[in-house]
């Protein structure tokens, strides 16, 4: 009775069902090709064909490995914490931070993205008359003024200015007029609100003209900056510095990154694709890469609902200042483990082999000898 409580106990401890699957694993597959060899070559000889037969498959599935970062590999990329920086509009939002290379972005004398979209707007109907931004034909133009025109249109559709007339039917059916300019205002302040990262998303286009404040930054859209923005969140949370309950307490603002290696131009060509792998191949060292997540506490007044009421839209709270989180990239060992993992088990298989022919040299001679004798 007491060696089936045993039995029993070691069925269900996690440690030694795994051992024992490993260990199962190793009798039936190699430990089966092993007996099969060695009963028609003999041990010694068997165990060197079998053994330099499992570190040839070894090298050649960890060189798969090596090729796509996959199977038994090491640490994936991540973004590490450098410092978290506090600073106001006057004084600027990274006058603080110790990182010289945030130093350069002055993020604080960028226009907003609706002052961006505005000025864009009022240029396109400059040149175009009053119907450039709806209805205007654009069959002669070059294919890089239709590409301006089309994302200044979209922008000015995105982010625009909103008024009670630019309101689509959809959206004031069944509203009475107060409800209407009420929806108006709303739509106008939601446009206001508007981050670069947000209309870099839609109409990169427009931001080329402000490289100067960013210093040799770059601004990120929000579908860049998903997995820096992840990670930003997650350092802000963990930091004792804030007291953040949840997300809904700030809002984030834009995202920017600098250094690494330089990706492709802008409407690339084949030989920019081809340059652009032949270069990165050929960078052996990999460039420091630094990223920035800038968020703003919203007021307290925006973000209490009561119950059964829509949810009020967070609204930053201007006296609050700038919160920057600066990170740098980790590029990780994604693809050393498994290089390694290649580069021993050609070894051993090469040292096997060496062993074999030497002894096959050494059979052979003593074959030789005997036949002569």
């Amino acid at each position: 009775m007491e060696m089936l409580d045993i039995i029993a106990g070691l069925a269900w401890d996690p440690e030694f069902r795994g051992f024992m699957a490993v260990l199962t694993g190793l009798v039936v597959l190699p430990g089966s090709v092993w007996l099969l060899v060695a009963t028609n070559s003999g041990p010694r000889l068997g165990t060197l064909i079998s053994l330099a037969a499992f570190f040839g498959w070894m090298t050649i599935m960890a060189t798969v490995w090596w090729m796509y970062g996959i199977g038994y590999a090491g640490d994936s990329p991540v973004w590490e914490e450098v410092e978290i920086v506090e600073g106001s509009d006057s004084e600027g939002h990274l006058a603080f931070a110790a990182l010289d290379e945030a130093n350069r972005l002055h993020s604080e004398d960028l226009p907003s993205a609706h002052q961006v979209v505005r000025a864009a707007a009022d240029a396109l109907v400059d040149q175009y008359g009053s119907n450039a931004l709806t209805t205007l034909n654009t069959s002669g133009f070059s294919a890089a003024e239709t590409a301006r025109v089309t994302e200044v249109q979209v922008a000015w559709q995105e982010y625009g200015v909103v008024t009670a007339d630019t309101l689509t039917p959809d959206q004031t059916e069944g509203l009475s007029t107060d409800e209407v300019d009420q929806l108006a205002l709303d739509e106008q302040a939601k446009n206001q609100a508007t981050t670069l990262s947000e209309l870099a998303a839609v109409a990169p286009g427009l931001l080329a003209e402000d490289a100067a404040e960013l210093g040799g930054w770059t601004l990120l859209s929000t579908a860049e900056a998903g997995e820096a923005q992840a990670s930003a969140l997650a350092m802000l949370f963990d930091s004792s510095k804030f007291d953040f309950a949840s997300q809904g307490e700030f809002k984030v603002l834009d995202a920017y990154t600098i250094g690494g290696k330089r990706g492709l131009p802008d409407d690339p060509d084949r030989w920019d694709r081809i340059s652009t792998q032949v270069r990165t191949a050929l960078t052996i060292k990999h460039p420091t890469r630094y990223g920035i997540i800038q968020i703003q506490r919203v007021t307290e007044e925006s973000i209490t609902n009561l119950p059964g009421q829509t949810p009020k839209r967070p609204e930053i709270d201007v006296t609050e200042p700038v919160v920057s989180i600066v990170m740098i990239r980790n590029l990780g060992n994604l693809r050393l483990v498994p290089a390694l993992i290649a580069i021993g088990s050609l070894l051993i298989f090469l040292g096997l082999c060496y062993m074999m022919h030497e002894r096959d040299k050494l059979v052979m001679a003593r074959r030789a000898a005997f036949e002569a004798g």
